[in-house]
């Protein structure tokens, strides 16, 4: 019968911390890829965030240019032929 050798507690409690240690660096390699891709994830997002955002000024800009009264007024006398109403059909609307 073969004769077994006590294992002494030392090198068990070794072990154990040594899996640990090990589990420990894999938590913190794939929290580091994580923070790094969600960072680059937050970047995507906030240029897109800015192009939206000057896209937005740039329709605000157009909206108050074709809007101006006297392009609308220029408008409906060339495209539509409209003419000035004369003065007992105005009706004064007030808001």
């Amino acid at each position: 019968m073969p004769q077994r050798f006590p294992v002494p507690g030392w090198v068990l409690v070794s072990a154990v911390l040594l899996v640990l240690v090990v589990i420990s660096s894999f938590g913190v390699i794939y929290s580091a890829h994580k923070s790094r891709e969600l960072f680059r994830e937050l970047e995507q997002v906030r240029r897109a965030e800015n192009e939206i955002q000057i896209e937005w000024r740039q329709l605000l800009l157009e909206r108050s240019t074709l809007s101006a009264h006297a392009r609308v007024e220029a408008m409906a006398g060339s495209e539509l032929q409209m003419v000035p109403a004369s003065g007992e059909l105005r009706i004064l609307v007030l808001e």
